[in-house]
């Protein structure tokens, strides 16, 4: 069964992401959509150049050009997953060969400016036919993904180049057969620590008359990809989920959840014996980002410095000791956050 079809098409969403319609475009702290800022006439000009990039970013995606993509993105690139350049064009080529109709669109929320540099926010979408498998289907199923991040460009010379990318969010399934009308929920953190434990567990609402089995295996974003094994669990209207207990990596590698259920519908042959007929399949994968633990300890706790935000004032503590001098201080000191 096709469970580990994709990280593969996962994590490219982000990557051929671009809009014609950004939503909302800030230089530097300034935003046009407020009326009373204003942007400088070479701020907007950089946002427009930036644009310019991402239009012709998702053209050459939707042609599946190649190297039409790939001249956007910086000798140095290195993505948020710690892919490189050659990494992604590796990843490209699979996934455009796995999914040859894969279509992307986007939505950009936002453009920020700073000098040589921005920042793309955006929403970014993909969807494809995956191809019949003889296993599952003789007909075709299809792919859907949807992911928020953003790109970092920097400009060099008159050109701007894409030099990072960051995932906040991602989600693709593939499905084949007739899974529209069944409820079926993976549920994952979108963050956790390096190291530690996290829950992971799909809900699945089992059609009277059906047997559903299903799979959740943890798996690093990495190229090539790793694909990790797994059993199937029966699941049954008495029994609808399946958990699963994953620790983190300590590396700090960004992960996927894959869950994949099938369906298996009861019936009768013409000898009136009993018959199990395959359904269809739906596989959902989800992004966990994956966060260094900090392993800063101050060397004297009375010198450590405390921050409090949660009243809307910032509360600063002496990161030194007191001097005979401060002896009638009256202790940490309350800042006002500056006026709009």
């Amino acid at each position: 069964m096709r469970k580990n079809l994709f990280p593969l098409a996962l994590i490219l969403t982000l990557a051929l992401s671009g809009s014609m319609a950004p939503q909302a475009f800030s230089a530097k702290t300034a935003n046009p959509s407020t009326p009373h800022l204003e942007v400088s006439k070479a701020e907007l000009q950089d946002a427009n150049a930036v644009q310019e990039v991402l239009r012709d970013l998702m053209a050459a995606s939707n042609r599946h050009d190649l190297e039409g993509v790939l001249r956007h993105y910086s000798p140095h690139f290195s993505s948020g997953d710690s892919l490189s350049l050659s990494d992604i064009r590796g990843l490209i080529k699979d996934t455009w060969q796995m999914f040859p109709d894969i279509k992307y669109s986007s939505q950009i929320m936002e453009i920020r400016i700073n000098g040589k540099w921005a920042t793309v926010e955006s929403l970014d979408t993909a969807t494809a036919t995956a191809k019949v498998d003889p296993v599952v289907s003789t007909k075709p199923g299809t792919m859907k993904s949807r992911s928020r991040g953003m790109l970092y460009l920097h400009r060099v010379g008159k050109t701007w180049e894409i030099i990072s990318d960051a995932t906040l969010f991602e989600k693709a399934t593939i499905t084949y057969g007739p899974f529209d009308s069944v409820n079926i929920d993976v549920e994952t953190p979108e963050q956790v620590f390096a190291g530690d434990s996290y829950t992971a567990k799909v809900q699945v609402d089992v059609p009277a008359g059906n047997i559903a089995f299903a799979t959740l295996t943890q798996e690093p974003l990495t190229y090539p990809q790793h694909s990790s094994k797994d059993k199937f669990r029966t699941l049954s209207a008495e029994k609808t989920d399946l958990e699963r207990i994953f620790k983190a990596n300590a590396t700090s590698n960004n992960e996927v959840v894959t869950a994949t259920v099938g369906f298996t519908e009861i019936g009768q042959d013409d000898q009136e014996r009993p018959t199990i007929n395959l359904k269809g399949i739906l596989t959902v994968v989800k992004r966990v980002n994956v966060i260094p633990k900090s392993t800063y300890k101050a060397e004297n706790p009375e010198q450590a410095v405390t921050r409090t935000t949660a009243d809307g004032k910032v509360k600063v503590e002496s990161s030194v000791q007191s001097s005979p001098a401060d002896d009638n201080d009256e202790g940490p000191m309350d800042i006002e956050p500056d006026s709009p």
